[in-house]
C-alpha cells in the first residue's frame, strides 16, 4: 500500500482560499483597531482640549479672556481667593455637600441592609424609588419640586435644600454600598450569631466594619454630586442662597468672569482627588 492511497483526499483549490480568507481577517482586524484608536483619539481630544484650554487661560493676567495669553500670572487665582462672593459661595457649597451627603449615608445605610440582609416585600419597588433621581431628568424633577417647595413656602429654606441635596446624593449610596453588599456573604453574621453574638452586634461588629470603604466612597460621591449641582439651586435656591456652581451659572448669563477659569481648574483638580480617593477605597471592599 503507497503512501499516496492514505493520504485523505483534499478538493482542489481548498488550499489556496485559506489564504486569502486569513489574509482578510488579518486586514478586517487591523482596519477595526485602527477605527478604535482614531475613535479614542477623537474621544480625548474631543474632552481634553477644553479642559487644557481652561487650565492655559487661569494663568493669565489679563482681565479678559485672551487665548493664548499674553500675560502670564495668578492674577485670577487671586481675584477668586480675594473676593468674599465667591468665597461665601463655596463655603455654602461645603456646608450643603457636607451634610447632605452625611444624611444620604444615615438613610442609605439602614435602607442597603433592609434591601440585602431582610425579607423585606417589594424590594425592587423600593430600590427603584431610591435610584430614581438617576432616571427622572434634572430639569422636570427641579420644576416639580418647585411647585411643591412654593405651594409649602420652603424656597430659600436651607433644611428644605439639605434633605433635597440629601435626596439627590441618595443613589450613589446605594449602588455603591449595595454592590459592595452584594460580595460580602451573608454566613459571616450567621457564624458570629452562632457564637452567641446578638443580630444588631453581628450586623456592627462584622458587616459594617467591612463596608467601611464603600461608606467612605459612597459619601465622596454624594458631596461630590451636592457639591456640583447646579439645576436644583437655580429653582429652590431663591436669590438669596447662591451656591458657587449658582454663581458661576450667574455670571456666565450677566458677563463672562475670567476668574470662572480659575474656579473650573480648581474645581476640576479637586474632583480628580477625590473621585480618586473614593475608588481607591472601593478596591478596598
Amino acid at each position: 500500500m503507497t503512501t499516496d492511497t492514505l493520504t485523505p483526499s483534499v478538493p482542489a483549490g481548498t488550499e489556496r482560499r485559506s489564504v486569502p480568507d486569513t489574509a482578510g481577517r488579518r486586514v478586517l482586524t487591523h482596519g477595526l483597531r485602527a477605527v478604535d484608536l482614531v475613535v479614542r483619539a477623537v474621544a480625548v481630544l474631543f474632552l481634553g482640549v477644553p479642559i487644557v484650554c481652561v487650565v492655559v487661560l487661569s494663568f493669565s493676567n489679563a482681565e479678559v479672556l485672551q487665548f493664548p495669553p499674553e500675560e502670564w500670572g495668578l492674577r485670577q487665582y487671586r481675584s477668586f481667593f480675594g473676593s468674599d462672593t465667591w468665597i461665601d459661595a463655596m463655603v455654602l457649597s461645603f456646608k450643603l455637600a457636607t451634610v447632605s451627603a452625611a444624611i444620604s449615608l444615615l438613610i442609605g445605610i439602614p435602607a442597603v441592609f433592609a434591601l440585602y440582609r431582610s425579607r423585606l416585600p417589594l424590594k425592587g419597588l423600593f430600590q427603584a424609588i431610591g435610584l430614581s433621581p438617576l432616571v427622572i431628568p434634572g430639569v422636570a424633577y427641579a420644576v416639580a419640586l418647585y411647585t411643591l417647595f412654593v405651594q409649602f413656602r420652603l424656597t430659600s429654606n436651607m433644611v428644605a435644600l439639605v434633605l433635597t441635596y440629601a435626596v439627590h446624593g441618595l443613589p450613589f449610596v446605594l449602588l455603591i454600598l449595595g454592590s459592595a453588599m452584594a460580595r460580602l456573604p451573608a454566613e459571616t453574621e450567621l457564624v458570629a450569631m452562632t457564637l452567641g453574638a446578638s443580630r444588631p452586634r453581628a450586623m456592627v461588629g462584622i458587616t459594617l466594619r467591612l463596608l467601611l470603604p464603600a461608606i467612605g466612597a459612597s459619601y465622596i460621591f454624594a458631596f461630590i454630586t451636592s457639591f456640583d449641582e447646579a439645576v436644583l439651586i437655580n429653582f429652590l435656591g431663591g436669590p438669596g442662597t447662591v451656591t458657587l456652581p449658582k454663581a458661576i451659572f450667574d455670571n456666565v448669563k450677566t458677563g463672562l468672569d475670567p476668574n470662572i477659569t480659575a474656579i473650573a481648574t480648581l474645581l476640576m483638580a479637586g474632583t480628580g482627588v477625590v473621585g480618586s480617593l473614593a475608588f481607591m477605597l472601593r478596591r478596598k471592599v
